[in-house]
């Protein structure tokens, strides 16, 4: 992946954006993420094997390969992996975004009222501070635990 454009991992482009009212837009990208993982035109048979599929790739890979030869197993086996699983969620979100956040509305008020021009943008809350500890706590308490709790104060 390192040889790749992008320099590995993933490719993300957040300058394309959908507002509220476009719908026409919306469907577009609701029809580019629903889109299946492969294009059935590009898939043929071998000339010289008939067993083989031949997948056309839309343009070179790094190394120069142009398409993909796969047996009809294997290529579903590919096809397979990228289904997911059952009833599991394919987004989890944590922090201030997850479900059970006490924060998750303003935090989202506030994103919605600065994605407008001429909304005044909200600030969201400061999250509470740590209650302070009487003076004896602190002697049964073991060095692990108290370095626990900083790093979940930290998250």
């Amino acid at each position: 992946m390192r040889a790749w454009e992008h320099g590995g991992g993933f490719s993300v482009d957040a300058t394309v954006r959908v507002e509220a009212a476009d719908r026409a837009g919306l469907e577009r990208l609701l029809s580019y993420c629903a889109r299946g993982p492969l294009a059935l035109e590009r898939l043929g048979r071998d000339r010289e094997h008939p067993e083989v599929l031949v997948y056309q790739l839309p343009k070179p890979t790094p190394e120069g390969r142009t398409a993909l030869a796969r047996t009809p197993l294997e290529l579903i086996d590919r096809l397979a992996a990228l289904i997911p699983p059952p009833r599991v969620h394919r987004h989890r979100y944590s922090g201030v975004l997850a479900p059970s956040s006490p924060w998750r509305a303003q935090v989202t008020a506030w994103a919605a009222a600065s994605a407008g021009a001429e909304a005044e943008p909200v600030v969201p809350p400061r999250p509470p501070a740590p209650p302070l500890e009487e003076p004896g706590a602190a002697a049964h308490r073991s060095p692990a635990r108290s370095l626990w709790a900083m790093l979940l104060t930290r998250i």
